[in-house]
Order: C-alpha cells, then sequence, then structure tokens
C-alpha cells in the first residue's frame, strides 16, 4: 500500500491471460493501492494468478461489449483514480514512477505512451501512440470495440512506456473482425471502425480484405482524423504487398500538406516508389530519384511521437533503407554510412549488412 491522499485503483477486464497476467500487476504494484480484475469467463488459470497478486476478482459475463465490461469494472473500484490496463501490457519504472506523480497533481486526463510489438514483412516493429487509461473516478468507456474515455478534463501525455506485445497473437481477431462487423451495421459510415476492420485482416494475413477496407476509409476520412495518416501509410503498404501500382500512385498524387510532418507516410513512400521502379523500370524510371528523396525526408524530420508512429521511420529504418538503395546502385561508400548510422542506433540487420559488406558478400 503506497501512502498518498489520493487512492489509486488499478482495473482490468481479462479472459485467458495467465501468460502475462502476473507480469503486468507485478509492473504497477507498487504505485496502486488496490487491484480489480473483472473475468469474462476464462478457463485458463487467469483467476488463480489474479488472486495470487492480491486482485479483488469478479465475474462479469461477456456481452461483446467493451466499454460496458470497462465501466463494470471501474465500478468495482473505490479509488479516486482509476488505471485502466490490458494483461498484455506492462509498466516501464519510470511510467510508474510518473503515474504516481500524475495522480498527486490537479485533475486532468492522463495519456499513456503504449509501445507495441507487431510484425510487417517478416519483421517485429515497435509502433507507439497515447491512450487514455489514467483518470479521475466520473469518467466511462463508450464504444463497443476500441472503445473512447469519454471525459472533459484536459488531456496529458505521460512520457514513460506501457509495454504491449498483444499484437503478436491473433487468436483474438475473429471476435474482433465479428464486434467490429456489428458496429458497422450500426455506423457504416464510421471510418475509424472501418480502417480498425482493415488492421484486424492484415494482423491474419488477409491483404484482400484489408486493402478493400482501407479503400472505403480513404473515401470517409478528413485530413482532420487523428487516424488519418496511419490511413494513407498502411494503404500504401497494401498496395506493395498486392502490386497494386497505380492505385499507390493515384494516393501519392493527391496526397496534401497535412502528410508532410509524419515520417512514416516518407518511409512508405520511399518502399513503395522502390517496389514500384522493381516492378517495371522501364515504365517507371522516372520515380526512380523519389526513393532516395523520401528516406532523406524521413531522416530530416527525425521520429515522433506527436503521431500513432513506428519507431524507427524517422531514424534506423530511414537510414537502413537509404543504405540498401545506394547498395543496388553500386554506391557502397554511402550505402556503408548509411548501415553504421542505423546500427549505431541499435538495429540488427544494418549490422549485419556491414558484416556482409567487409567479408565481401553480396
Amino acid at each position: 500500500m503506497r501512502a498518498s491522499t489520493k487512492k489509486l485503483s488499478l482495473a482490468l477486464i481479462v479472459k485467458n491471460e495467465d501468460r502475462c497476467l502476473a507480469r503486468c500487476l507485478r509492473s504497477v504494484r507498487a504505485i496502486v493501492d488496490e487491484i480489480v480484475v473483472v473475468d469474462t469467463g476464462s478457463t485458463d488459470n487467469t483467476v488463480n494468478v489474479a488472486r495470487q497478486s492480491d486482485a479483488r476478482v469478479s465475474a462479469y459475463a461477456w456481452d461483446d461489449d467493451f466499454a460496458a465490461a470497462r465501466n463494470h469494472a471501474i465500478a468495482q473500484t473505490t479509488g479516486d483514480w482509476i488505471l485502466m490496463l490490458d494483461a498484455d501490457e506492462h509498466a516501464s519504472e519510470s511510467l510508474s514512477a510518473e503515474i504516481a506523480a500524475f495522480v498527486r497533481q490537479g485533475p486532468a486526463v492522463g495519456r499513456l505512451r503504449i509501445v507495441s510489438d507487431f510484425r510487417r514483412g517478416g519483421q517485429i516493429l515497435r509502433s507507439q501512440s497515447f491512450v487514455s487509461r489514467l483518470f479521475p473516478r466520473g469518467a466511462r468507456f463508450q464504444g463497443r470495440i476500441h472503445e473512447q474515455l469519454v471525459s472533459p478534463l484536459p488531456r496529458v501525455n505521460l512520457n514513460g512506456e506501457l509495454w504491449h506485445d498483444g499484437y503478436l497473437a491473433v487468436d483474438k481477431s475473429g471476435r474482433n473482425l465479428r464486434l467490429l462487423r456489428r458496429e458497422l451495421e450500426h455506423r457504416p459510415a464510421n471510418a475509424y471502425l472501418w480502417f480498425q476492420l482493415a488492421v484486424e485482416h492484415n494482423s491474419l494475413n488477409q491483404a484482400q480484405e484489408a486493402f478493400a477496407c482501407l479503400e472505403r476509409v480513404l473515401r470517409l476520412i478528413k485530413p482532420t482524423d487523428a487516424f488519418a495518416r496511419n490511413v494513407v501509410v498502411d494503404y500504401l503498404y497494401a498496395a506493395m504487398a498486392l502490386k497494386r501500382f497505380e492505385n499507390g500512385l493515384r494516393v501519392l498524387a493527391s496526397a496534401g500538406e497535412w502528410l508532410d510532418d509524419f515520417p512514416d507516410y516518407y518511409l512508405a513512400s520511399g518502399l513503395f516508389y522502390l517496389h514500384l521502379v522493381r516492378s517495371n523500370p522501364a515504365k517507371y524510371i522516372v520515380h526512380l530519384p523519389k526513393i532516395e528523396q523520401s528516406f532523406q525526408r524521413c531522416l530530416a524530420l527525425g521520429d515522433t511521437d506527436q503521431y500513432r508512429s513506428v519507431r524507427g521511420t524517422g531514424s534506423f529504418l530511414a537510414s537502413y533503407n537509404l543504405g540498401t538503395f545506394y547498395l543496388v546502385l553500386g554506391n557502397t561508400p554511402d550505402a556503408r554510412r548509411c548501415f553504421e548510422t542505423a546500427a549505431r542506433q541499435g538495429y540488427e540487420p544494418a549490422a549485419t549488412m556491414l558484416e556482409r559488406l567487409a567479408t565481401g558478400a553480396s
């Protein structure tokens, strides 16, 4: 029990999370006054793990509504403040300390920096985004899936990291697809729901289905939508995967200035132009200079935490891909320089490329 005039409750909704629940609870145990775990029908050891961590466990009949389940969990707490986590997340030490300090300040909603591992193109990459999960009692969630916190209080980003590895598992995608389709029956013009449906199809390697959803989203989004930049980026990757190059070119031609500060857009653009030229050099050679220009723009922008972004798009990923481009052109000195930059930033594929260059391997 921590000493504070403000009581902080940790709340979770869970189902079959014995793989990771103890890790989550352990990461914040020292800063919370109570742990409330709402179980929606686990058949593994989840409930025992929760009780062994001194959590108060209650059962909840799952009704295909994440907001309802989260609000039920909030109702079981007694704290002045609520920290809402998922079992497949765990807080860094710096975030735990930051949460404890935040609760002692004036009322506001804390947006946690979630760092998520995910797969793309055979690699495990990391994205980061901010999500409202720390709030005074009185706020509630809304939305059957991809629920949002409703509160009039100002929102403040916390700097510490909340690690999330749930995207590496696909066992929940079938459920999510069903819930998203159900929501879309009632809100067929909701661009965010169509975008999330595309995300779920991508997680199942269903490229055609994801591409169809993204095409619909492009017709619905506005540049002011918080997720609009990510829609364009995901569309470019989908166009690459399906070799729908003319579709991708049309999106690039219509891209507005609102994308100019997003390194992920320029990384996707550089990779798209690279695949485009390789697919038909005679037809698309005019786009060759845009490959280097796009990667250089990434490096000029640097990494960002202003939007949901993949880590390294403004640093080591851009350097590495620029290096591979130089290598294809036969410019080994500049390729080596780029690989050295990416390797110093901890990107292992760049170190591998330097070893190959040192041994003369092609």
